[in-house]
């Protein structure tokens, strides 16, 4: 302990002394761990199971049906009215729910202000909320089809009502009143599982809940993709017609679940082929939810060349911090000799040099936080879309401490050994 404390105040002083030359070698590999840091955090949120405790018994259901011209054409997520009330009604599955998205104003109706606020409506089934685990703060999920009963979340809650119990309070909608039965916890999915489609995977969780027959009757619309075979002339109207825009969800817990709800949609496809209709080339499709994201291409690929460039450019600083150490082990060769020749050994030169790259590290490890929040939030200027993908925890903090040491202790360590293994003889020539 006592030649680890000279090890470190020497150390220090050798910092002090030489404070430009390493106040550059430490920027200098900051700078390549933060951006690797800051691609890093961008990827793992991208990359991140939702929800961890049961992501291999949630199945996303993807019919082969398809009522128009080109059967060939790859599968979608996305089915009929018809379709998803027979996926509905099976009685498989642990917890089912059907949804589509919708948008709408809404205010409280008891406000004296005309102020309307923008929300984002998940037109749903009760089964949403045990299938996805939302968190229920006050209340819980309606119970009729037709209610005009919502459940909202906890930002809206917090824009209308300023948060609190708002169960019993009513909602204006579209200038319709809806009773709030339920109010939600504070709650985020990275990503949005359930509707990875058409950019929603890193949006925020929805503000409203609402039966989806409610959602129809009332006409809210549509607000992501839908196709159609049929000339439809309203949201209800697609009830009975050809109008793709609902996706479905089931939870299975094991293999014979899952046996029992593939041969459930295989011969629901066989029937509607025996109505006329065609069946796409594909099979009838179940995915949990890692291999709906691999599916969906949640980790954008140009994310990983990012990646690969921001490990490159790591790469280039350490060489650069190496080559800087190497400049300066070379100037100061004197005087690892003189201490060389007053009696220190080789491996106290070494060892002094550890705690040197040590104390390097630790003082890159608090600027590589610094630059990888930095870098992280200009990606997100530059790319907006991100916004909601990423955050720097106490995990990527402890990694990020880590790599910075160990980089410093790699920079160093070529130029430590070209020290150490100098002749003492040339060098005190």
């Amino acid at each position: 302990m006592e030649m680890f404390n000279y090890y470190l105040k020497l150390s220090y002083r050798n910092l002090i002394r030489n404070r430009l030359f390493f106040i550059l070698m430490i920027t200098t590999l900051a700078v390549g761990v933060g951006v690797f840091l800051a691609n890093i955090a961008i990827i793992k949120s991208m990359s991140a199971d939702p929800i961890p405790n049961k992501s291999d018994k949630i199945f996303n259901v993807s019919l082969n049906i398809w009522t128009g011209n080109n059967p060939r054409a790859e599968l979608i997520e996305i089915m009929r009215y018809d379709d998803a009330m027979h996926i509905l009604k099976n009685d498989i599955a642990t917890h089912t729910m059907v949804h589509y998205q919708s948008q709408v104003y809404t205010r409280d109706i008891e406000s004296k202000s005309l102020t309307r606020h923008q929300a984002v409506v998940r037109a749903t089934t009760p089964g949403f909320f045990p299938l996805t685990e939302a968190p229920f703060a006050y209340g819980s999920a309606w119970q009729q089809d037709h209610a005009k009963q919502i459940v909202i979340g906890d930002s809206l809650n917090q824009q209308v009502f300023g948060g609190g119990n708002s169960v019993g309070k009513v909602l204006e909608i579209d200038g319709k009143p809806f009773e709030i039965v339920g109010v939600l916890k504070p709650w985020e999915l990275k990503p949005l599982f359930y509707h990875v489609a058409y950019g929603q995977k890193f949006k925020a969780t929805d503000d409203i809940y609402a039966p989806i027959e409610t959602a129809m009757d009332n006409e809210w619309a549509i607000n992501v993709r839908n196709s159609s075979t049929d000339r439809i002339n309203s949201v209800s109207d697609n009830r009975g017609k050809n109008g793709y825009f609902i996706q479905a969800f089931v939870q299975l817990e094991n293999q014979q679940q899952k046996n029992a709800m593939q041969e459930y949609i295989d011969n629901y496809s066989q029937h509607r082929q025996e109505q006329g209709e065609y069946l796409r080339d594909n099979d009838n499709r179940l995915l949990d939810v890692k291999q709906w994201l691999e599916h969906k291409e949640v980790v954008d690929e140009r994310m990983l060349a990012f990646a690969l460039a921001s490990s490159l450019f790591l790469a280039v600083c350490i060489f650069n911090a190496s080559s800087l150490l190497l400049a300066r082990y070379h100037s100061a060769r004197f005087e690892t000799g003189l201490r060389r020749a007053v009696g220190a050994r080789i491996k106290d030169v070494f060892y002094q040099g550890v705690v040197e790259s040590m104390l390097i590290g630790l003082c890159c490890a608090v600027l590589t936080l610094i630059f990888g929040w930095l870098f992280l939030q200009i990606s997100i200027t530059l790319f907006p879309a991100l916004q909601q993908t990423s955050d720097i925890d106490l995990t990527l903090i402890l990694l990020g401490i880590g790599i910075a040491l160990v980089t410093s202790f790699i920079s160093m360590l070529y130029p430590l050994i070209r020290s150490c293994r100098t002749p003492l003889s040339t060098t005190l020539k």
